[in-house]
């Protein structure tokens, strides 16, 4: 689970790695991911007000984007998607 202390050292290895991001089991609303030297924390962004994916910077930062780096794979059920989400269905996004 996401906390405070949490934060990217190093964005550049963590927008480069290849990740696989699940859900997190004590908050659904956040996946986790690991590359080899860091742990990387997404939340799903509330449709339409914000976007898609928001990455956890750490110090009250975040990244936000709608399309993942290229190595990035989300995978979230059924359960994980807002009401607001435009389609629903178990997937993972690419």
């Amino acid at each position: 689970m996401v906390n405070r202390s949490s934060e990217i050292t190093d964005l550049e290895e963590a927008l480069g790695a290849i990740v696989v991001f699940t859900e997190d089991a004590d908050d659904s609303s956040w996946m986790i991911g690991r590359t080899p030297r860091q742990t990387l924390h997404v939340r799903l962004g509330d449709f339409p007000d914000e976007e898609m994916w928001s990455l956890w910077l750490g110090h009250d930062r975040w990244m936000d984007f709608t399309q993942p780096p290229e190595g990035w794979t989300l995978q979230i059920s059924d359960k994980g998607w807002p009401d607001t989400a435009a389609d629903h269905g178990a997937r993972s996004i690419r």
